[in-house]
């Protein structure tokens, strides 16, 4: 125990929660330091007592008080608010580090699908050409101070330009000193052909993420080619040449569904899983957001937070997915949006802080051929305004130290453009979900054949839930 909690008063933390499980243990949880300990009953009323009341734990045992101690269940009282402290430190100094560079490179905002849903009002239908690729070069060599560099294609769709991809990371692997990390692709997969292939098993990707409109007939009818082909037969099949060519990358299988098409993933995962039973090939929903007309919130379309929770446990409770629904750690509480070191780049050399904003131009923060940024208002409220640590409902909240925060994006729109979007995306805040996912969390801590979770199956586990924000 700290020496400096052995002479103040301590208290039950507002992160501690103290339920009793459906086989009759007395449970106590910290989203804090993310612990679990079974108690005795006698502690069990004798800690509720004290955080009902919000008076001074007494009379603990030693052991007792240093093992509570440990797990932040007891804190001194001041020690919560200096924990949020810590915390706002955290996220400022992963959002601010330089340490690292990520870079989201549009090659063109063209595509070879026409989707319904998709905003293409503002994409202008231009591939990058060999100026800006060099660039993007010239960019990436003044962050000297980067010790990796995080790479991912994006779009309109990015197989549309393969050969520009290929000359950027000739040009990035050959002239540029920072080394590449993590090499990701997003593809609709359509055109992921043995041409495709070859330069990805020069260039290896760590990861590859393939979007599905729902089953065969959802899907088709929703994603058309520009030729009229039926795709999901032949992205399938194209996935089937890259998983065996590939064998490295982690393939990503993003299934989109609304509230009218949920049953498709429970029908079409199984399918997908028997297909490709491999371990790096993860197949996971996609919660498809609608505006109302208004763009103030979502439409009837959309799940709300609340029900993507209950589909997400069920999803889980079926082991349709790997992703866990066990409460993680999230220090850092950033994304691209909202880390400095971290730029979308368009064919013409425009920079974006969000996916979101690509083909904006309204949204455009900077241009890498002047090196310059030309849009401060939207960068700084994108670095600084959309942080969690500015919401005091985020700022008290039980669930903060094991939510990855919210979405910046819709952050900005409730701050600056009237939104009232609900930012919470903690599946265990949802309504009766916290002591089922808490109780599933410590079975599967406690099975025999598996003890406490490593820290690297952590950060793996950490990955995989990030990708539902």
């Amino acid at each position: 125990m700290d020496k400096q909690l052995a002479d103040k008063s301590l208290y039950v933390s507002r992160y501690t929660y103290l339920f009793i499980s459906s086989t009759g243990k007395h449970l106590v949880y910290n989203s804090r330091s993310n612990s679990f300990m079974e108690i005795n009953k006698e502690l069990y009323h004798q800690l509720q007592s004290c955080q009902t009341e919000n008076t001074a734990v007494e009379n603990l045992k030693e052991q007792e008080k240093s093992m509570l101690c440990q797990r932040a269940i007891i804190v001194g009282p001041q020690g919560d608010d200096d924990f949020l402290l810590e915390h706002q430190y955290l996220t400022d100094k992963y959002s601010l580090s330089k340490q690292s560079l990520g870079l989201t490179i549009a090659p063109t905002l063209g595509c070879n699908f026409a989707c319904p849903y998709c905003f293409e009002e503002h994409k202008r239908k231009i591939n990058m050409n060999e100026e800006t690729e060099d660039a993007v070069i010239a960019f990436i060599k003044l962050h000297s101070e980067a010790q990796k560099l995080n790479l991912t294609w994006y779009g309109g769709e990015p197989l549309l330009c393969v050969s520009i991809i290929e000359r950027l990371l000739t040009k990035i692997t050959g002239q540029c000193a920072i080394p590449l990390h993590r090499h990701m692709l997003i593809t609709n997969g359509f055109l992921l052909n043995e041409k495709a292939i070859d330069l990805f098993k020069k260039f290896p990707l760590t990861s590859l993420q393939i979007t599905l409109d729902g089953n065969r007939e959802r899907h088709d009818s929703l994603r058309k080619a520009r030729q009229s082909e039926p795709s999901f037969d032949r992205i399938l099949n194209n996935t089937d040449r890259f998983i065996k060519a590939c064998p490295e990358t982690q393939i990503h299988i993003r299934i989109n569904i609304e509230k009218s098409n949920v049953e498709d993933f429970y029908q079409l995962a199984p399918e997908l899983k028997k297909r490709w039973p491999q371990s790096n090939v993860i197949v996971y929903p996609g919660f498809l957001r609608y505006d109302n007309a208004e763009r103030t919130d979502y439409d009837a379309r959309s799940f709300t937070r609340s029900e993507i929770s209950q589909v997400l446990f069920q999803i889980q409770a079926r082991k349709l997915t790997d992703v866990p629904v066990y409460p993680q750690t999230y220090c850092e509480k950033n994304c691209s949006a909202n880390r400095k070191n971290s730029y979308i780049i368009g064919p013409t050399g425009e920079i974006y802080k969000c996916w979101n904003d690509v083909g904006d131009a309204a949204k455009v923060v900077g241009n890498i051929h002047e090196n310059k940024i030309t849009n401060k208002s939207l960068l700084y409220r994108y670095l600084v305004g959309s942080k969690w640590y500015h919401d005091p409902q985020c700022r008290s909240c039980f669930f903060l130290p094991i939510c990855h925060g919210g979405c910046a994006w819709y952050a900005l729109r409730n701050r600056y453009e009237g939104g009232h979007y609900d930012l919470c995306t903690c599946l265990q805040k949802s309504p009766g979900l916290l002591e089922k996912c808490l109780e599933a969390y410590y079975e599967a801590l406690t099975a025999p054949d598996r003890g406490t979770a490593s820290a690297a199956e952590n950060e793996n586990m950490t990955d995989k839930c990030k990708r539902f924000c």
